[in-house]
């Protein structure tokens, strides 16, 4: 895989992907996030809709997966969750139930960290979820340059070249110490693919996102503008005056902000009426089980891991509007 052993990215692929070929392993992140993100919200629909055949079959199905990756503790909550449904009904699952999902998310987040890393590249080869890919990549060999870490530039280029002539470029331009002009290439680069992508979202929606700190708000504006109408809040007071005026289809939440925090705005978000089936993400730079419990206890319905990259905050964008 080309990563010291000490790497973190390393260490969560060992952890949650011990059995995958190192060329399919990027593939197969995406793959058990979305799983993992649909199968928690199946879960939960079923338990509120009180159908215990679907929520035993659901839990069998996220056991199966759980099975082939190392995340026995949240596989032990699964069969946990199959025997009090199967026993005792679901009015007996609620506690076990918060904490499993909480798992799930989880795994879900660490997943997202090392697919955020994008240390090892494996391109997709259709429309969005290829540009997507490739958006990431250049994003992250730019973010290398500017760093000034030119051999690991380098290197990830020349595990892209083979996948297209921008690389294969850019790889050469490393290769020449060229990295004034390999930084730019990577920067238009990254915005034609993105462009790419923008061809095929719904900019009608509208997305909120709150947060004290500009640089986030900025990350948002810039990811999302052209694909959504974006409104950015510093603080839980802007958001609520915000919501009351125009119309909000996504709703984006720091978790700790001076004043109201995240869990206060959502609890006020969900008691108005018309946001309360509304998707509301919260930004979390720790990803703890009590942050996470409490997060879903409040009604958020996904999490984005900072540092937030570009191509990240589209894609779990276009999750819930398009």
């Amino acid at each position: 895989m080309g990563e010291h052993k000490d790497s973190y990215c390393y260490r969560v692929k060992g952890l949650f992907v011990p059995y995958l070929t190192p060329d399919s392993i990027e593939q197969d992140i995406n793959r058990y996030i979305d799983k993992i993100d649909r199968y928690a919200e199946e879960l939960e629909n079923s338990f509120n809709d009180n159908k215990v055949t679907d929520f035993i079959n659901i839990l069998d199905k996220i056991q199966e997966m759980l099975q082939s990756v190392f995340a026995r503790q949240c596989e032990s909550y699964a069969v946990a969750l199959i025997h009090t449904a199967k026993q005792r009904g679901l009015s007996h699952c609620q506690k076990t139930l918060q904490q499993a999902i909480a798992e799930f998310l989880l795994l879900s987040i660490e997943m997202q960290k090392a697919q955020n890393l994008g240390t090892t590249p494996a391109p997709k080869y259709k429309n969005v979820e290829k540009n997507e890919e490739a958006a990431r990549n250049m994003s992250a060999i730019g973010r290398l340059i500017d760093a000034g870490d030119y051999a690991k530039a380098q290197k990830m280029a020349s595990d892209l070249k083979e996948t297209g002539d921008p690389f294969a470029r850019l790889y050469g331009m490393l290769a020449a110490r060229e990295y004034g002009r390999a930084g730019e290439l990577a920067r238009v680069m990254e915005e034609e693919h993105i462009g790419h992508i923008r061809q095929v979202v719904n900019a009608n929606k509208t997305v909120l996102a709150v947060d004290d700190m500009p640089q986030i708000l900025f990350s948002v504006s810039s990811a999302l503008k052209g694909h959504y109408k974006v409104f950015g809040a510093p603080d839980g007071m802007a958001a609520l005056d915000i919501m009351n005026q125009h119309h909000i289809d996504l709703f984006f939440i720091d978790i700790e902000m001076p004043g109201m925090d995240g869990f206060e705005l959502t609890r006020r978000i969900r008691a108005d009426a018309r946001y309360a089936k509304t998707p509301l993400m919260f930004f979390t730079g720790v990803s703890t089980r009590e942050n996470i419990t409490r997060a879903i206890s409040v009604g958020c319905d996904d999490f984005i891991v900072k540092p937030a990259y570009g191509v990240t905050l589209l894609a779990k964008a276009r999750k819930y509007l398009d």
